[in-house]
């Protein structure tokens, strides 16, 4: 049996294992290959969702959007790229002789789609009920798109499934070994993409268990390891250096590899300026990007602060309604709405949103122009008396930024917190106008998640030099208003809200700790707690899971990591 370094932690890994027994990534041997991202034009087509693609200089895009039924698409940010997809009439294979009962269908079928260099995870789960119709679910869970259903035919050999918006994919079922070679529609009318679904496909079995043995058996002990340097100049330390228990943490671990803790996917701490843990499952790495979902927020939080400090913006109490000529004819600009950049910022504009957020989601995200949209939505309301959470607003100050700097949040962020903090990887969705989706779009690795918590600990300061202004981050993230009753995001831990920042506490052996919190949709989660020195980076993957239990995360803060800090 072969030995190679791990891509990731440079480990010694046999070539036959599904995944680094020390660090959770794919080896690339025998699932998913670590390659650049390729250059591409970004294809557009006003009529569907896009999504900006950037590593630095490199940009790729079109990804389409459809229904999404079992997630909702209320309750998840506009950003699915949801690849949904039409066939290609023209994909055709040598068959093989004779026509396969529509039963060798049923089942799992997976396949990895390279989507402009991103591996993009398809299942379909098909079944077949008593009359023989054949029916499925498609989940692409790398996009946070779980269950959207299908019709699925076989023609002879050809295998169509169709979604209610369209057809999804089209391919030949080859029996021998199981498995349908075809191509996936993504984005465009024109861009199409090889895809061969295997039945219970063995490469995703890094994908089912928190971690595999180089055996590819389920890991079920832990043992810690420091995590590795980085080449950005973060410094890393180990547990015990810093006072944390590597007992309780160690339990922690093992009860994510007993699949006790729903799916995180990563577990990052760093105290002191030094990060002391880095945990990965389920197949992601520190190179991986991950949505990060109404995280979003919070460096779009940043972004506003950033661009305030170089006199882009100037008093909070400006109108929105001024950075919007453009508009003349929505409600916002006619009736000049006493709406502030401050009432933006703690989202406390009393606007229709509020009556039923998930119904406002919606007919933004189905909207043209999400901005003209937002702009003629009525005020019902005082602005300023309590904030209630609200993604439109989210996407106004990406709006604002725009028109401030001429520059939309992506690019912006390219040249100032990303460039100095060194994301060099992220990913941020756009609507078909062009609007960044800067209320839940963007993805980032935790790793880089992180060090954005470092840079708020640190009052603006990265590796000694100012990014963001104290003043900022020391106005930013203080309580400005409390959180209005039957707001999204209002549980037993927070206590106000800040720009775009919850408020919250944590009770630990009757001690009360304070925390400046960035949280989203499937489990996502950014922690900063000045008075341990500590930043804590939560990701998951349970996008399916019902909207009341997205906070369970802070029941493994409190319960789990801040009794482990002394």
């Amino acid at each position: 049996m072969a030995l190679v370094p791990c891509r990731e932690c440079g480990n010694e890994i046999s070539t036959e294992a599904p995944s680094c027994p020390h660090c959770g990534v794919i080896n690339p041997v025998v699932a998913e290959p670590a390659g650049p991202i390729r250059e591409k034009e970004q294809e557009k087509d006003p009529t569907l969702l896009q999504v900006s693609w950037r590593s630095r200089r490199l940009r790729a895009g079109g990804y389409g959007m459809d229904s999404i039924r079992r997630v909702g698409l209320s309750l998840i940010p506009a950003i699915l790229p949801g690849l949904l997809l039409a066939c290609h009439p023209g994909a055709r294979h040598e068959t093989d002789v004779g026509s396969p009962p529509a039963s060798a269908l049923v089942g799992l079928w997976q396949g990895f789609m390279d989507f402009h260099g991103r591996k993009i995870r398809v299942e379909i789960e098909i079944s077949q009920n008593p009359e023989g119709e054949l029916s499925g679910l498609v989940d692409l869970r790398d996009s946070a798109v779980l269950g959207v259903p299908a019709q699925v035919e076989l023609v002879g050999d050809t295998v169509r499934v169709t979604s209610p918006s369209g057809r999804l994919f089209e391919g030949i079922l080859r029996r021998d070994p199981p498995a349908i070679q075809g191509e996936l529609f993504a984005g465009t009318t024109d861009s199409w993409h090889s895809l061969v679904l295997e039945k219970d496909n063995k490469a995703f079995r890094a994908y089912a268990v928190p971690r595999l043995t180089d055996t590819g058996l389920a890991q079920r002990d832990y043992v810690y390891r420091p995590p590795l340097a980085a080449e950005d100049g973060w410094p890393v330390s180990a547990l015990s250096a810093e006072n944390i228990d590597e007992e309780q943490i160690g339990r922690l671990v093992e009860s994510v590899l007993r699949e006790e803790q729903g799916r995180p996917e990563a577990i990052l701490i760093a105290r002191n300026g030094k990060l002391v843990v880095e945990e990965y499952f389920y197949g992601y790495s520190r190179h991986r990007l991950h949505l990060i979902a109404s995280v979003t927020k919070n460096v779009t939080s940043l972004l506003f602060g950033i661009a305030r400090d170089r006199g882009y913006m100037g008093d909070l109490e400006q109108p929105v309604y001024t950075f919007f000529p453009e508009y003349r004819g929505k409600k916002w600009i006619d009736r000049q709405y006493p709406i502030t950049l401050a009432h933006l910022l703690t989202m406390s504009a009393a606007i229709e949103w509020n009556k039923s957020v998930q119904d406002a989601w919606g007919r933004l995200t189905r909207n043209d122009d999400w901005l003209g949209y937002l702009l003629d939505l009525d005020q019902v309301g005082t602005p300023g008396e309590a904030a209630f959470y609200n993604t439109g607003l989210s996407t106004l100050l990406g709006g604002v930024i725009r028109n401030a700097t001429g520059k939309y949040a992506d690019e912006f962020a390219e040249e100032t917190l990303f460039a100095d903090l060194d994301v060099s990887s992220y990913r941020w969705s756009q609507a078909g106008d062009g609007t960044r989706e800067t209320g839940g779009g963007l993805s980032l690795t935790a790793y880089d998640l992180a060090k954005i918590g470092q840079l708020v600990l640190d009052k603006g300061v990265w590796n000694g030099k100012r990014v963001v202004s104290d003043s900022w981050i020391t106005e930013s993230v203080k309580r400005h208003l409390p959180l209005a009753e039957g707001s999204l995001g209002a549980s037993r831990y927070v206590t106000g809200f800040a720009y775009h920042w919850f408020n919250q506490s944590y009770e630990v052996d009757g001690i009360t700790i304070q925390a400046i919190v960035g949280k989203g949709y499937g489990g996502q989660y950014l922690g900063i707690f000045p008075s341990l020195n500590t930043v804590v980076v939560l990701n998951n993957g349970e996008w399916g899971m019902p909207w009341e239990r997205v906070f369970d995360y802070d029941v493994i803060v409190e319960e789990w990591i801040l009794p482990a800090i002394g």
